[in-house]
């Protein structure tokens, strides 16, 4: 309990957020996942149950071609007034956080390390952007480098924080 307590006050003096998941404002959706994280850090604003809740991903090394697709998907959505989750990566994902920005739809980057361990570094000025009008969130405690193995825990977590999850260009692998 004495560890429970100093992350809580580690996460209050740095204005993190805790969702657990009995919470009201815990994502509904991602209760559906088998292993959907007991507790959520969200650093930002946004109401994770909202109506319409997109994921767009793809490869890192994106071509012209797909950041186009990614623009034309971005642009239809703000009619559906949709949330755009994404996982601050290189390529597609940055770029929808940055169209979901200039678009004034709120987005959420969901980080594979904790929330003060934005990766990749360069994308800490975006992740800032981001909770203007939305939220970068983590089940990693504060603290927690991201490693390779954890992204495809994150994966998992913006599949189950979405309705869809658009994928707008991968490798064959």
């Amino acid at each position: 309990l004495h560890n429970a307590e100093k992350e809580i006050e580690k996460c209050l003096s740095s204005n993190v957020d805790l969702f657990f998941y009995t919470d009201p404002g815990y994502p509904s959706r991602l209760k559906l996942v088998n292993d959907s994280p007991i507790i959520l850090f969200s650093k930002g604003n946004i109401d994770f149950n909202k109506q319409k809740v997109v994921g767009i991903v793809g490869t890192r090394k994106a071509t012209e071609y797909g950041k186009s697709v990614k623009e034309a998907i971005v642009k239809d959505l703000v009619h559906h007034d949709a949330i755009i989750v994404s996982g601050l990566a290189y390529g597609i994902d940055i770029t929808a956080h940055r169209a979901a920005v200039d678009s004034n739809l709120p987005t959420v980057a969901v980080l594979a390390g904790g929330l003060d361990k934005i990766y990749p570094d360069v994308h800490k000025k975006y992740a800032n952007e981001i909770m203007g009008n939305g939220a970068i969130v983590s089940e990693k405690f504060l603290g927690t480098t991201p490693e390779a193995h954890f992204f495809p825990a994150r994966n998992r977590i913006i599949a189950g924080m979405s309705d869809a999850v658009i994928v707008v260009e991968a490798a064959v692998k």
